[in-house]
């Protein structure tokens, strides 16, 4: 197995709709593509296919031509398994893979059916082999999931129950207890694609779409809990995204789960969406991985991220760190990035 290290680069919420693509990544491509491989979420379909499927519901989706963004900054491979991939339905996400076919992106958690949509993107560098996984657990109506003679995408339903609060009879009204259990099948089947990538492969990194948006800001007990079980079955890092804002970073088992990576190129205005985000950055050697840090990096007002030092990007480490604290999570400030201490 090669010595030579690999860099890998990791992004959230990617959607780019806008009159010159390239200008989205015009202060975050330098890290982005100089990596080994670069990675993120493509948050919708790249198609003009297709109609809209859930009347009332927000759907947006990017022209075909708006993947040129994603060469320039040169992302090698992408996540489709999210809540607005199958906005316009079929059509559009057959169309999406055959764009990211044509420019060379890779791509997992979406295909035109359930194998496909499980099956990982493996992009192999330097004698190493890199699995990339990607699944959603948020807004699946019964179509969005691929079946077996269905294009779709890869997801692990959730079931919601409430318990009263202990209290609710001297304290009427107290909030309620939210008990989220994952599918069984879906569970048994992330865990399998986890274990099967990793015989494959080196490295799997797990991609999901997952949490509360609209400002909720705190993690859900069950993120916790899948990100560690992808752990447990052979992942080597997950990260999380949906919130649109940053979530904290836990170490597992000397592996890192980003519960969320927040928006990174988005051209829509949500207003509850955080300015902070964050490039995860990967050091991998003898097919392992050495080092995770992070690079801080803030939205303007053109919804373009700039990437920063760490004195002008503070308020982001410092909102990473406050995030992480109760779980037990330590930093090694260094000169350009802030490493996590696995």
């Amino acid at each position: 197995m090669s010595k030579e290290e690999l860099t890998l680069a990791i992004v959230g919420d990617i959607y780019v709709q806008r009159e010159d693509p390239l200008s989205i990544f015009a202060f975050t491509r330098e890290p982005l593509a100089q990596a080994d491989i670069a990675f993120g979420n493509q948050e919708v379909a790249l198609s003009t296919k297709g109609a809209p499927i859930m009347p009332g519901k927000l759907v947006i989706r990017s022209e075909p031509r708006m993947v040129e963004a994603l060469t320039y900054a040169g992302f090698d491979v992408v996540g489709l398994a999210n809540n607005h991939s199958m906005d316009y339905g079929p059509e559009a996400i057959l169309e999406t893979l055959e764009v990211l076919d044509k420019a060379g992106i890779a791509h997992a958690g979406a295909g035109a059916s359930i194998e496909a949509a499980h099956k990982p993107a493996i992009l192999e560098r330097k004698g190493a082999k890199i699995a990339f996984l990607s699944y959603s657990s948020v807004f699946i109506p019964d179509f969005f999931p691929a079946q077996k003679d269905r294009p779709g995408i890869a997801v692990v339903r959730l079931y919601t129950a409430y318990q009263p609060h202990r209290r609710v009879f001297e304290q009427p009204g107290s909030p309620a207890l939210a008990i989220v259990t994952p599918d069984a099948a879906d569970f048994a089947r992330m865990k399998q694609d986890v274990q099967e990538a990793k015989a494959k492969a080196d490295v799997v990194v797990v991609a999901w779409h997952w949490g509360v948006s609209e400002g909720y800001m705190r993690i859900v007990d069950y993120q916790r809990d899948m990100g560690k079980a992808a752990i447990d079955a052979g992942a080597d890092i997950v990260v999380g995204h949906h919130p649109h804002m940053l979530q904290g970073i836990e170490v597992y088992k000397g592996k890192t789960i980003f519960y969320s990576l927040g928006n990174f190129a988005f051209d829509y205005q949500l207003a509850y969406s955080g300015q902070e985000t964050i490039i995860v950055m990967g050091k991998i050697a003898q097919g392992k991985i050495k080092q995770i840090s992070f690079l801080p990096a803030m939205i303007d007002e053109k919804k373009v991220p700039v990437l920063l030092d760490l004195k002008k990007g503070k308020s982001v480490v410092d909102l990473a760190q406050r995030l992480s604290a109760d779980l037990g999570t330590q930093f090694d400030l260094g000169e350009k990035e802030v490493q996590i201490i696995m």
